[in-house]
């Protein structure tokens, strides 16, 4: 089974406008809203691609009650905890006329330690042997550096599979905990070792497997992506594809990562449908993830290479 643990969900908007004048009245040409948070955003994309998840996390509040309704009302397995305050909505604005795509979070509500004792109890319970666990997204207020390496913790203890994707200190303590794969972006895995990022992306993945993770998924952006499991290192270059809004790509990718390894795919297609999977959600709108076959169409046009061991 994939779990996926999202402690600090959302609702997303996306709105398109034709230009944007800051200062200004703008008025959108379109609009959607998404159920989202990264964990969430996996668990979407993942049953896109054929696989079934369960999804947990913290939750809170109105808008906390509509996400886990409508996740339940189209058939997603749920098991959140609900806290105090209200889930966060983010807001992305495209700029249809210059491409620009800027993204407007909130922090999210607090979190108590009760709330977080909770959800651990509750993935003590649901994770067996061999489960991949995916710990995934921006910590919330309230919630210690070391979230992520406790529950992470926790998963072990029971025999599960920890995949990390955050960043800071709670990618970094969570390192420390030694999950089974981490998937920094660039950005996140240069703070991490506190180096820029070598040309080549092998160097860089070595780095991080020195500081506890098993497997490194280094996602390059519009570049592709770098994998190792140990064993040796692959870099996959994605096609070319006219991008209209890359806000959970990475996810995808993972999702894709995912999904291959649930199929028991070779390293290098794994890589392949790591990034066959993330691009195809680039070129979609909102946040939204492609079918099977959006993604099976873009696979061959994905170059993989071995740079080394």
């Amino acid at each position: 089974m994939i779990i996926t643990v999202t402690l600090n969900p959302s609702l997303d908007r996306t709105l398109h406008f034709g230009s944007v004048r800051w200062g200004a009245v703008n008025r959108a040409s379109r609009s959607s809203l998404d159920l989202s948070g990264k964990g969430v955003n996996v668990s979407i994309a993942l049953r896109q691609l054929g696989h079934p998840s369960l999804l947990m996390g913290l939750a809170a509040g109105a808008f906390g009650r509509l996400l886990v309704d409508g996740l339940v009302e189209r058939g997603y397995a749920c098991s959140f905890v609900f806290t105090e305050g209200e889930t966060r909505s983010n807001v992305t604005v495209i700029d249809d006329g210059s491409g620009l795509v800027s993204k407007l979070n909130e922090a999210g509500p607090a979190v108590s330690e009760e709330a977080l004792a909770a959800l651990d109890e509750q993935l003590a319970a649901r994770v067996s042997p061999g489960d991949l666990v995916v710990l995934a997204g921006s910590l919330p207020p309230g919630a210690p550096p070391d979230t992520y390496a406790r529950l992470a913790a926790t998963v072990q203890g029971v025999g599960g599979k920890v995949v990390l994707d955050s960043s800071g200190r709670a990618l970094a303590n969570g390192c420390r905990q030694r999950p089974w794969l981490v998937k920094p972006n660039e950005t996140e895995a240069a703070e991490l070792v506190e180096a820029p990022l070598a040309h080549n992306p092998c160097e860089t993945i070595a780095l991080l497997r020195q500081l506890g993770p098993e497997r490194v998924l280094l996602s390059l952006g519009a570049q592709g992506a770098a994998y190792s499991d140990g064993s040796g290192c692959w870099l996959a270059t994605p096609p070319s594809i006219r991008e209209v809004n890359n806000v959970g790509a990475g996810d995808a990718a993972l999702a894709g990562a995912l999904s291959a390894i649930s199929e028991s795919l070779a390293a290098a297609d794994l890589l392949r449908m790591a990034v066959a999977t993330g691009t195809a959600t680039a070129g979609l709108d909102g946040t939204s993830f492609p079918t099977r076959d959006q993604v099976e169409a873009l696979l061959p046009q994905v170059t993989v290479q071995r740079l080394g061991a």
